[in-house]
């Protein structure tokens, strides 16, 4: 009976303490769900600043985050990723990523042919000029591409190589002036091209701010709600009411456990049995 006891005092004992851990927790995931959520994962540094840049100009407010196995991610509010991923794909970003030439005709043998080595020389220089304009303020995506015929030496008429460029670039942002510039950087670049043989595309991105966040109404709409005293976007305001309601019957759940507890350890004093006393006469 008396290691009975013992053992009901010690669940009891440990009762309150696991209450509290599983009060921890449950705070945690009320005061995180719904905060925010990552918008795309496993991204290189270069690609996620590039990402949170075009939140941050858009006026949408995210962060960039470590992933746990490597990589980063971009997070958001909830009420804004239909207008976050609306913004980026506006701004071609993240980059997509494509099978290659390079990646098409790996080097997976001891003896390259002619057309091999030449493939692989026009897509290194292709990417070596599209790394450099990429370089250029506003640029957010470049692309080149380059023909370079084969000419029979004994053949009268020469077919002179050709270039064309790709460039998409943040709206807002004047790069007319710059294309002379481009193509004497690209007729540099590969041997025997001439300036009239490049051609320069220029492609500005279709928007710069969120559909959300465009216009002083809609902007200012997003700041005017008002929570405990602070002010908030007005789409936060029911969901932060709402985990702060839970947050408060959660702790009053948990006092009210508390109490029966405390109350159910408490030991009952003993009771000493009352009786008539006995005098005792005096000595000596």
């Amino acid at each position: 009976m008396q290691s009975n006891a013992s053992n009901v005092g010690c669940a009891r004992s440990e009762s309150p303490g696991s209450l509290w851990r599983l009060l921890c927790v449950g705070f945690v995931v009320l005061c995180l769900a719904g905060c925010k959520a990552a918008i795309y994962t496993k991204m290189t540094e270069v690609d996620a600043n590039e990402t949170l840049y075009t939140l941050l100009q858009g006026g949408i407010d995210a962060e960039k985050r470590p992933d746990p196995d490597g990589g980063f991610s971009v997070w958001a509010d909830k009420d804004d990723m239909a207008a976050a991923i609306g913004l980026l794909k506006a701004n071609a970003q993240p980059e997509q990523k494509h099978p290659s030439l390079g990646e098409l005709f790996g080097r997976n043998q001891l003896i390259s042919t002619p057309a091999e080595e030449r493939i692989r020389f026009v897509y290194g220089t292709e990417q070596a000029l599209a790394q450099t304009l990429s370089k250029i303020d506003g640029v957010l995506v470049a692309r080149v591409h380059i023909v370079l015929p084969i000419n029979d030496p004994l053949a009268t008429d020469v077919k002179p190589s050709s270039a064309s460029v790709f460039i998409k670039h943040r709206l807002g942002q004047d790069l007319a002036s710059s294309v002379p510039a481009i193509k004497d950087l690209v007729v540099r670049g590969i041997e025997g091209l001439s300036v009239e043989r490049v051609a320069v595309t220029l492609f500005p991105a279709s928007a710069t701010k969120a559909p959300a966040l465009e216009g002083d109404t809609l902007s200012s709409s997003r700041s005017s709600g008002r929570f405990l005293g602070l002010a908030v976007p007005s789409s936060s305001v029911p969901g932060l009411w709402l985990r702060l309601i839970l947050v408060s019957a959660l702790i009053a759940f948990a006092m009210f456990l508390m109490s029966r507890l405390l109350r159910g350890s408490e030991k009952p004093r003993p009771v000493t049995p009352s009786g008539p006393r006995t005098l005792q006469p005096p000595q000596g």
